[in-house]
């Protein structure tokens, strides 16, 4: 048994998750926004909470603005030959595995193209997808931000910013499965390599003057330089770099199942089926956003409130009253204009089913307008025309309120039940990239927590102004809204 100059094996080289978004900051993140729906009839404390989740996931969309349009350019693949390691050698292969799990045999050519992976698109795409996603049950339960314009316009510029970070998200975040795979060359002589390996900033001396293969063979061939590695093993991947990281920041670690950091072709395997539902729903919630949205700049009367959840359901025998009208009125219309049937006159069943689906309900307008018509005999094209007007129109009015409708129910219903979904599903995900980098007993990961407690106390003291202030102060407060109003007046003039 001949031990060979060098071995190789496969490596996942990764920037972990940065600390800012690391598991305890994301954890607040989402009982931020729970607190945000929670509280959202307070207006000042649903504030609160809005305030500090926008600006975390606004710094989430920006990231994802600069990775999606900073894409890493990697460079041809490159060949390095291999001394040859049978996998029939089994003492061989005895003596190698325990150290190097990922070992690669039964070749003497691998194919180099050094890339890393930035974990931090798991996270930035759990923060900006989450945060869209809450912009639909919050527009639809609360009155506070659909009924002030100025909190409006801020909601809606928030729900756009959101909206362009979940897509470059999305764009983004696909490019991980393409990641070229990554080996490392060691020297299997000497002891075991350590399970995670950070990088040491890559010195000149380690680039490539001619080719990988050069390279790698120099190195190990040369005591010299073999000596001059950090460790006991060579990693193309590290002379990589990413935006906003540092190169020193980058890890390797085996490709071994059974390590923290598994392979990641295995578990797209295993998540394919769920990846499409997610990405079925997150489109469907961008229709409906969008339909909502629509609906409140058009100057179209529905007879659906979709901002007063509360009123639909307290309203609801009146608004199926309604769209019973509406379908019969089309009915009705579409009777009257089709050619007679055999053995009888088919407008006087319609019409009599018509009288008793409206009974109780107001007189409908295509009831007024077949009085009208009664009366002035008209021409029958202009009958037939006017009755086609009507009939559109109710047919357009039922319409447009089913979808309003449908928008609301999924809004309350489905919406919250696909945050839940997506927030297990890509946390799960995230899990599987491996521990976190801190635990919560370090600032970094509670910092952000004291920071949401102080701001909460200093609103609540300043909600509570008018209990503790002295009555001077008091007094110059009322000055101050007097002001105020007459400059309100003054406007609406």
């Amino acid at each position: 048994m001949s031990t060979p100059l060098f071995v190789a094996e496969e490596v996942l080289c990764t920037y972990p998750i940065s600390t800012v978004y690391d598991s305890c900051p994301r954890y607040l993140f989402y009982a931020l926004l729970l607190a945000t729906c929670v509280t959202r009839w307070t207006g000042w404390l649903s504030d609160v909470f809005l305030g500090a989740a926008a600006t975390y996931a606004g710094t989430a969309a920006l990231e994802a603005f600069i990775l999606v349009s900073s894409p890493p350019q990697n460079a041809p693949s490159n060949p390095v030959t291999l001394p040859y390691i049978s996998p029939n050698d089994t003492a061989l292969l005895a003596s190698l595995t325990p150290s190097f799990p990922s070992l690669i045999t039964n070749t003497t050519t691998l194919l180099i193209t050094p890339a890393t992976i930035d974990l931090d698109a798991d996270a930035v795409l759990a923060i900006v997808v989450t945060a869209y996603l809450i912009f639909l049950p919050l527009q639809t339960w609360s009155r506070a931000f659909t009924h002030s314009r100025a909190r409006f316009i801020l909601f809606s510029l928030w729900h756009t910013l959101m909206l362009a970070g979940t897509i470059s998200a999305l764009i983004y975040w696909p490019r991980v499965r393409n990641t070229p795979t990554q080996y490392a060359f060691c020297a299997p002589d000497y002891f075991p390599p350590e399970a995670t390996v950070s990088s040491d900033g890559w010195p000149a001396w380690q680039w490539p003057t001619a080719s990988w293969n050069s390279s790698v063979w120099a190195i190990f061939r040369n005591t010299t330089l073999f000596n001059s590695l950090a460790t006991v093993c060579y990693y193309p991947c590290f002379n990589t770099t990413q935006p906003l990281r540092q190169p020193s920041a980058l890890e390797a670690a085996g490709a071994d199942p059974a390590a923290d950091h598994p392979a990641r072709a295995a578990f797209w395997a295993r998540i394919l089926d769920s990846e499409r539902y997610i990405y079925s729903l997150i489109a469907l919630t961008l229709v409906v956003n969008a339909l909502l949205l629509l609906f409140r700049c058009l100057p179209y009367r529905s007879r659906i409130p979709s901002s007063r959840v509360r009123t639909i359901w307290r309203e609801r025998a009146a608004i199926a009253r309604g769209f019973r009208a509406d379908w019969f009125a089309v009915v009705q219309a579409a009777s009257r204009t089709s050619p007679p049937h055999p053995g009888g006159d088919p407008a006087a069943p319609g019409a009599e089913g018509v009288a008793t689906a409206t009974r109780g309900s107001d007189t409908s307008i295509l009831e007024k307008t077949r009085a009208t018509l009664a009366t002035a005999t008209p021409e029958p094209w202009a009958i037939t025309c006017l009755l086609h007007l009507h009939t559109l129109g109710s047919l357009v009015r039922l319409l447009l309120d089913l979808c309003i409708l449908f928008a609301v129910v999924f809004s309350i219903v489905i919406s919250p039940l696909t945050v839940l979904a997506f927030v297990a599903w890509i946390e799960y995900y995230i899990h599987e990239d491996g521990p976190a980098q801190e635990t919560p007993k370090q600032v970094g990961q509670w910092a952000p927590l004291a920071s949401i407690g102080f701001l909460v106390v200093s609103a609540g003291i300043l909600k509570l102004k008018v209990w503790v202030a002295p009555r001077r102060e008091i007094e110059w407060e009322i000055e101050q809204v007097r002001g105020r109003l007459k400059r309100l007046e003054g406007m609406i003039v």
